[in-house]
C-alpha cells in the first residue's frame, strides 16, 4: 500500500510541514512544500497564482474534506495527476491549525461514476438532514437527505408527524427537540442541539445529532420547531468502543493483573497501574515527585546511564511497536525478567514522545512463545492486535473485511458488519464468500466468482459498481461499490486478502469533479451562444476580404480589422472564463466596465434583454478583473436560468456610489462603497431555500454543483464586501454585491503614435503553418527585418547554432509553441538558452490570457505576442524587445 502523505497546514490553508510521505507523492523535496497553499497541490478546473483565488478555493476544500475523505487528483511537480484521497482534521494548539492525510488510491472508471453519482444525488443523500415540524400550521416537512439518513427514499416516508413518533427510540422521546421541558413563556425561540436515536429501515437504532430551533408562542406553546440532523452512529460506536476498551485497562490492570504504563515526554505525564508496583516492588509511582523515576529504578544497569527513553527506542528501532523480552532490576536487587510489549509515538523530527506499554512477569530463564517482530507488520494476524488501527478501521465509512492465506474471514470492521449484517464473532473463520456474498444488480443472480478471481490473483484490482450485498435477512440486497487486493508479507508471499466495500448510495462527486461539472455545464450552455456571436463576426470578416479581392472595393476592411479584434476580445472573454481568474494584480477598474465585460461572455446567445445602467458617479472599484468577472458572470447566468421564457425575460444591471453608516450593513465598516445590482424578472426563489443559496454545495438545479454563489461569496468578502439577495416568488430575484470604493483612480494609459521600425535586424521566425509565415515574412520585409524561416524547434536550434558560430546570433526570435510532429517552442527555447544565455524569444500564441503570457515571461521570453496580430503590434513587440 502506498505510504500516506501527511501534511501540518496553518489556519488559511498553508503547509506548515510534511513527512517524506509528501515528498515523495508530489515529487520534490519536503521543504519545498512548505508555505504552498494546499490546494496548488491539486488538479482543479480553476487555477492561479492569486492569493485571494486560492484561498477561495481552500475555503470550498475545507468544507468539503474537513473530518471526512474526499477524492482528488494530487498534482506532482514533475510526472501526471495522481489519485488521491485527501481528509483534513482540525489540530488542537501549537501552529498548526490542520492535519492533512493524503492516501494514494486507484480512481473509479468514469463510465461507472456517471451511472451511480448523478448531478443530483449530492441533495438527496448529503451528510446534513433537515426537518420542519410546523405544529401551528400543520405544515411537516423532512428533506430527502433526512430521509435518507433513516433508509428511505424520498417517497416512502410520509411528511407527517405520525413518522416522527412512530421512529424515535421510546427511550429518547423525552429528549427529543419536539417536546418542551422548561416553560418559556415570552422566549419566543430557543436553540437545542441534543443526540437522539431513530429506527433505519432496516430495523436497528441510528445515532443522530439534532440540532436547530424551538419557536413558542406567547404563552409558552411550542408552535414549530426546525433543525438539522447529522448521523453520528459511527461516532458513538467509537465512544462505546473506548468506554469498553477503558473498562477492560481499568480490569487488567488492577492489583493483581497487568502492568502498564503511560510515558508522556512532552508534558512530562507519567502513568503507572498499580500492577507496575507489585512487578517492579517499587512502590507508589504515581505519587513519587518524579515518576520517571520508577521506571528509570527498574533499568537494568547497562541501560542507565543512557536513560528510559533510550531504552525504550532499542527494541525493533524504527518500527513504532515492539514485543520483546528484557530483564528489569527489582526493588530488592534481584532480576525481574518480563515480556515488554509497547506502541512509540514520534514526533516529525523523529523524537520520542510517547509512549504507552505493558509488561508481563517471565521464569528465569525462559523463552517467550511470541516473537519479537513489531505489532502491525506484515506478518501480524490481524488489526486487532493494534488497538490505534483498529480505530482507524472502525473511523471508516468504508466496510472492511480481511482474510487469511485459505480466504477465512479474520476481521471486519464496525462498518461492514453493519452492511452485512453479522458480527464478527458470528462469522470468524467463515470462508470469505459465505460472509461477502455478491449479487448480479441486474438479475439478482449470485456471484462467487468475483471473489474466486481475487483470491486467485487472477485479474488486477479494480473498483466494482455491478453488484448488490446479500444479507442473511430478508432484507433486498444493498448495492455496493467494492475493489479487494491481496496483501503480501515480506518474502512476497500472499498473506490474506482485504476487500473494502461501500453502500453505493453514499458515495459523492469530489470537488475537483464537482468544480468540472460545474464550469462544464455553465460552458455548455454557453457554446450556442458563442458560436452564433462568431459566426457573425466571420460574416463581417470573409465579407469585407472578399469585397476587397474580388471587386477592389476596400472599404469594409476597415470593419473587418474591427470584427478580427472583437473576435480576438471575445476569445480572451472565455478563456478568462474557462480558467477563472486571470491570476493579474489588483486594478482599478470602472464599474460600467466590468459589467460590459461580463455581459459578453455570460449572455453570449441569450435572447434575454439586459440592460446596463452604470451611474457616471460610480466610484472606481480595485479588484482582481479575473475574480470579479467570475462573480458577475455566475450572477448573469443564474437571473438567465431562472427565467422560464428567455425571450421575455429582462435583467438590469446597475451600478452608483453609496455611503454605508456604521453597522448598517454588517460585517461592512462605514463607508463608500460602490453597489452593484442583478436584477431579473424571473421566477423568484422560495424563502426555505433562499437562505441556503450561499452554502457549498447546495443546488437546485439538475445539473449544478452549487459552487457558483459560493465562491462568489467568498471573492466577494476577500476584497472587502459583501452579498445581499432579495426575492419574491413569481416576481423576480435581485442580487446586490458591495465593494469598497478605490482610492486611486483608474490607470489610463496614454496613448502615442507608434514608431513601428526600429533598424535593422535579423529574426528567426519559428512556425508550422506556412499562411502565418508568408504573412509575418511580408510583415517583417514592410518593417525592415531580414529574417528566416524554421518549421520546427530541431530547425530553430541548427539555424541559431549556425549563425551562433560566425558570430551573428538572431536579433531575436519568434516562436510558435506548438507544433505538429515536432519540437515545440517551450523546449526548442530551454535548448537555445543553453547556447546563447542572451537570447531574445518571444512567444507566439493564439492563447490569450495573462496568466499564461506571465508563466513563459517567468521561464525567460522577453515577449508575448498573441495571434491573430497587426503588423503594427509585431513592430511594436519587436521594438521593445530590441530595445531592452
Amino acid at each position: 500500500m502506498p505510504t500516506a502523505a501527511h501534511l501540518t497546514l496553518n489556519a488559511s490553508g498553508r503547509v506548515l510541514q510534511a513527512n517524506a510521505g509528501a515528498g515523495r507523492l508530489w515529487q520534490t523535496e519536503v521543504a519545498k512544500l512548505a508555505g504552498m497553499p494546499l490546494p496548488s497541490l491539486f488538479c482543479f478546473e480553476i487555477v492561479s497564482a492569486d492569493p485571494g483565488w486560492a484561498e477561495a478555493q481552500w475555503d470550498v476544500l475545507l468544507s468539503a474534506a474537513q473530518d471526512r475523505t474526499i477524492t482528488l487528483q494530487a498534482q506532482p511537480f514533475e510526472p501526471g495527476p495522481v489519485d488521491v484521497q485527501l481528509r483534513l482534521e482540525a489540530a488542537a494548539g501549537g501552529d498548526a491549525a490542520y492535519f492533512a492525510t493524503v492516501t494514494p488510491t486507484a480512481a473509479a472508471p468514469k463510465e461507472s461514476s456517471t451511472e451511480t453519482m448523478p448531478g443530483n444525488l449530492l441533495p438527496a443523500h448529503g451528510p446534513v438532514g433537515f426537518f420542519d415540524l410546523n405544529f401551528k400550521s400543520g405544515c411537516i416537512l423532512y428533506s430527502a437527505a433526512w430521509k435518507c439518513q433513516l433508509g428511505y427514499a424520498e417517497h416512502e416516508l410520509a411528511d407527517s408527524y405520525d413518522s416522527w413518533l412512530k421512529l424515535i427510540h421510546p427511550d429518547d422521546s423525552g429528549a427529543a427537540p419536539d417536546q418542551v421541558r422548561k416553560k418559556t413563556v415570552g422566549t419566543g425561540s430557543r436553540s437545542f442541539s441534543v443526540e437522539i436515536r431513530m429506527q433505519h429501515r432496516r430495523g436497528h437504532w441510528v445515532w443522530l445529532q439534532s440540532s436547530g430551533v424551538q419557536f413558542f408562542s406567547p404563552e409558552g406553546r411550542l408552535e414549530r420547531v426546525t433543525g438539522v440532523h447529522l448521523d453520528i452512529s459511527e461516532r458513538k460506536d467509537i465512544e462505546e468502543q473506548s468506554l469498553l476498551a477503558d473498562e477492560r485497562l481499568e480490569r487488567l490492570s488492577g492489583d493483581e493483573a497487568l502492568a502498564v504504563f503511560d510515558l508522556n515526554f512532552v508534558h512530562q505525564s507519567y502513568w503507572f497501574s498499580p500492577g507496575w508496583s507489585r512487578l517492579t516492588g517499587h512502590e507508589s509511582a504515581n505519587e513519587a515527585n518524579d515518576p520517571l523515576a520508577a521506571f528509570g529504578a527498574a533499568l537494568p544497569p547497562e541501560a542507565t546511564e543512557a536513560g528510559v527513553a533510550a531504552f525504550l527506542e532499542a527494541p525493533a528501532s524504527g518500527q513504532p511497536s515492539f514485543l520483546a523480552p528484557v530483564t528489569l532490576q527489582h526493588a530488592d536487587g534481584g532480576e525481574c525478567p518480563v515480556l515488554l510489549g509497547a506502541h512509540r509515538q514520534y514526533s516529525r523530527q523523529r523524537e520520542l514522545i510517547r509512549v504507552v506499554g505493558y509488561a508481563v512477569p517471565l521464569p528465569v530463564g525462559t523463552t517467550p512463545l511470541l516473537a519479537t517482530e513489531p505489532t502491525g507488520s506484515r506478518s501480524s494476524p490481524g488489526p486487532t492486535n493494534d488497538p490505534l488501527l483498529a480505530s482507524a478501521l472502525g473511523a471508516l465509512g468504508e466496510g472492511v473485511i480481511l482474510a487469511d492465506q485459505q480466504g477465512l474471514v479474520v476481521y471486519l470492521n464496525p462498518r461492514a458488519e453493519r452492511l452485512t449484517g453479522t458480527l464478527l464473532a458470528s462469522v470468524r473463520n467463515q470462508p470469505l464468500s459465505d460472509v461477502f456474498r455478491l449479487v448480479n444488480r441486474a438479475d439478482g443472480r449470485p456471484d462467487d466468482s468475483a471473489i474466486e478471481r481475487v483470491l486467485g490473483a487472477e485479474e488486477t484490482p479494480r473498483l466494482h459498481n455491478d453488484h448488490a450485498l446479500a444479507s442473511g435477512d430478508e432484507r433486498a440486497p444493498l448495492p455496493i461499490a467494492w475493489t479487494a487486493n491481496q496483501a503480501r508479507d515480506a518474502a512476497d508471499r500472499m498473506a490474506g486478502t482485504v476487500v473494502v466495500f461501500r453502500d453505493s448510495a453514499e458515495l459523492t462527486l469530489s470537488p475537483e469533479e464537482l468544480i468540472r461539472a460545474n464550469r462544464l455545464d455553465a460552458l455548455s450552455q454557453l457554446a450556442g451562444g458563442i458560436a452564433h456571436d462568431f459566426n457573425n463576426l466571420l460574416t463581417t470578416i470573409l465579407g469585407g476580404v472578399s469585397r476587397a479581392r474580388e471587386g477592389r472595393d476596400f472599404s469594409k476592411l476597415e470593419d473587418a480589422e474591427k470584427a478580427c479584434a472583437t473576435a480576438k476580445g471575445l476569445t480572451k472573454q472565455l478563456l478568462a472564463f474557462a480558467k477563472g481568474s486571470s491570476g493579474a494584480r489588483q486594478q482599478v477598474a470602472a464599474p460600467g466596465d466590468l459589467l460590459r465585460d461580463a455581459i459578453r461572455i455570460a449572455a453570449a446567445g441569450s435572447t434575454a434583454r439586459i440592460h446596463v445602467d452604470a451611474a457616471d458617479s460610480a466610484g472606481p472599484v480595485e479588484v482582481d478583473r479575473g475574480q470579479m468577472l467570475q462573480v458577475f458572470q455566475n450572477l448573469i447566468i443564474n437571473a438567465i436560468q431562472a427565467m422560464a421564457d428567455p425571450s421575455k425575460g429582462v435583467i438590469q444591471l446597475r451600478a452608483d456610489t453609496i455611503e454605508l453608516k456604521t453597522d448598517e450593513l454588517p460585517p461592512l465598516a462605514a463607508g463608500r462603497y460602490v453597489q452593484f445590482e442583478v436584477r431579473d424578472n424571473g421566477s423568484g426563489i422560495p424563502p426555505a431555500i433562499l437562505e441556503k443559496i450561499f452554502d457549498p454545495f447546495f443546488t437546485t438545479k439538475k445539473s449544478g454543483t452549487g459552487l457558483g454563489l459560493a465562491t462568489a461569496l467568498s471573492i466577494v468578502r476577500r476584497h472587502g464586501g459583501q452579498i445581499g439577495v432579495d426575492s419574491t416568488v413569481g416576481t423576480g430575484t435581485a442580487f446586490t454585491v458591495f465593494l469598497p470604493v478605490a482610492d486611486r483612480p483608474i490607470e489610463v494609459e496614454a496613448r502615442r503614435a507608434a514608431s513601428l521600425r526600429f533598424g535593422t535586424g535579423r529574426i528567426l521566425l519559428m512556425d508550422d503553418d506556412p499562411r502565418i509565415c508568408d504573412l509575418t515574412a511580408s510583415m517583417l520585409t514592410s518593417l525592415d527585418y531580414t529574417f528566416d524561416l524554421a518549421k520546427h524547434g530541431e530547425e530553430a536550434i541548427t539555424l541559431y547554432r549556425r549563425y551562433l558560430k560566425i558570430g551573428r546570433p538572431y536579433d531575436a526570435v519568434i516562436m510558435d509553441l506548438t507544433i505538429v510532429g515536432g519540437m515545440g517552442g517551450e523546449e526548442a527555447f530551454r535548448e537555445l538558452r543553453e547556447l546563447d544565455p542572451n537570447i531574445r524569444a518571444i512567444v507566439s500564441s493564439g492563447y490569450d490570457h495573462d496568466e499564461m503570457a506571465q508563466r513563459f515571461l517567468d521561464l525567460g521570453f522577453c515577449g508575448y505576442l498573441t495571434k491573430p496580430y497587426r503588423v503594427g503590434e509585431l513592430g511594436k513587440i519587436l521594438k521593445t524587445v530590441l530595445g531592452k
